[in-house]
């Protein structure tokens, strides 16, 4: 059983609840769908209160102007008391000098005078003089002292019986919008309505004015809604990646979790058979031979190295606070070139160093050294025809250290170099994928940077950057 299978299984079952939850609530397309919809209806509600607002506001400001310009004519000419003669057919001198001047108020087509029981005392149409209109609910308020201003469009037919004298104004002027507005009359001490006037206008600077507040309104609120829906979308959408990030970055962290505990279990396992064969090769070094001699040499020194590899990976796998040392980089990476110089010659690998003094490093030396191990082992792999290999060391000015290993080997392409430092991801054969993945979480534990370089069919670079010890 491997132990790219038993990390997938035990990593897999773990994840799947968190994946799949994950799958089936996409924030960023919710929150766009839903706060469009928010945005847009808040908007146009208050788009749209704003405009009414607007609207019966300038209506009730010009009405309010109308009636004060009225009551100073009705001082003027002292008409208080012909409404409260109800005179009719315009009998008194003083309501004649009143309502000559009713057709000549700015925008005026029309006007109708109302006594306090509702009678017509005046009109532009003769022929309703005198009547009553009951069941005018506009008149009623007006007679309580309020202003009552409305808009309109001219229509054919209007149900409205005070409108019937304005069928032939109507037809004239279909189609364009005007105000109907009832004004009350108060009487010289200003507490009584004594009277109420009635004016149609075609007031349209009024009108124009509306329209270019209407149209600010609703430019206001589109465009307010645009620049809120489009900083909430930024903010969700980075807050969404930063998840996503996170979420890949648990993932990874579980899963090489699993692997420590796994490579822990193996390892203790391995040691043991790994001191019989030591010892068994100690002893049989005792007996003659020259070539037996050099056999078992090689057998101690391996079974060193690979235990000394052992000791490595428990110790990379392992979490907690990295130990705090002084790490020599140059040994480093010299050892790590030592250990695949037979394997370069072999394949017709040119070496290149260029590598500075380099000052020591904060971190512990066995996990560095098997992350550089790592990287130049796969540089080697790469260039199985052989190639050159660049290794280039020096200290950045920035309190880091920068080591740069560049092959010329095979590459990968983008979508695998994305995917190198996942774990268990792998193109070899027999590869595991660890390598890439826990040479990550070394340099990472340790306070530094790696960064990966590929193209297929012209080499890798890797680039690691280490903070410079105190």
């Amino acid at each position: 059983m491997s132990v790219e299978a038993d990390a997938a299984s035990l990593v897999g079952a773990g994840g799947a609840q968190s994946t799949s939850s994950s799958q089936n609530f996409n924030l960023l397309r919710w929150f766009s769908l839903l706060s469009l919809l928010t945005i847009l209806i808040t908007g146009t509600a208050m788009a749209a209160f704003l405009t009414r607002y607007l609207t019966d506001s300038m209506l009730r400001r010009d009405a309010e102007v109308t009636r004060e310009f009225i009551e100073s004519i009705v001082t003027a000419e002292d008409s208080f008391s012909s409404f409260e003669a109800r005179q009719l057919n315009g009998a008194t001198e003083a309501l004649d000098r009143f309502v000559r001047h009713l057709p000549t108020l700015p925008d005026v087509i029309g006007a109708n005078l109302y006594a306090a029981d509702q009678t017509v005392l005046w009109s532009s149409e003769k022929s309703i003089i005198g009547r009553r209109f009951d069941s005018n609910d506009e008149l009623e308020e007006a007679l309580q002292n309020e202003i009552v201003a409305e808009s309109g469009v001219f229509t054919v037919q209007d149900g409205k019986p005070e409108h019937v004298w304005l069928t032939e104004t109507f037809l004239r002027n279909i189609g364009e919008r005007f105000v109907e507005a009832y004004l009350p009359i108060r009487d010289a001490t200003g507490q009584r309505v004594v009277a109420v006037v009635e004016i149609y206008k075609l007031p349209k600077t009024l009108f124009r004015s509306i329209d270019n507040g209407v149209r600010l309104v609703w430019a206001s609120a589109a465009i307010m809604g645009l620049v809120l829906y489009g900083s909430l979308f930024w903010i969700v959408r980075r807050a969404n990646r930063i998840m996503h990030e996170q979420r890949e970055r648990l993932v990874e962290t579980e899963t090489l979790s699993v692997i420590g505990e796994m490579a822990a279990a193996v390892a203790h396992s391995i040691r043991n058979p790994l001191a019989s064969i030591r010892s068994a090769a100690e002893l049989a070094h005792e007996e003659e031979g020259s070539a037996l001699q050099q056999c078992l040499q090689n057998i101690t020194s391996q079974t060193d190295r690979l235990d000394g590899w052992i000791r490595e990976l428990l110790a990379a796998s392992r979490g907690g606070v990295v130990p705090v040392e002084k790490v020599d980089l140059n040994a480093v990476i010299k050892e790590s070139l030592d250990g695949v110089a037979s394997e370069m010659q072999r394949r017709g690998i040119a070496l290149t160093v260029n590598v500075a003094p380099l000052p020591p490093v904060r971190g512990t030396r066995a996990p560095l050294a098997h992350a550089i191990r790592s990287i130049i082992a796969n540089a080697v792999e790469a260039m199985p025809q052989g190639g050159h290999l660049r290794v280039e060391g020096r200290p950045t000015g920035e309190g880091q250290v920068e080591i740069v290993i560049a092959d010329t080997g095979v590459g990968m392409p983008v979508g695998v170099a994305q995917r190198a430092f996942k774990p268990l991801f792998t193109t070899k054969p027999n590869g595991v994928g660890l390598g890439l993945a826990l040479t990550r979480r070394i340099v990472e534990r340790h306070a530094g940077q790696i960064e990966l370089d590929s193209r297929e069919g012209r080499g890798t670079r890797v680039v690691l950057n280490l903070p410079v010890g105190g």
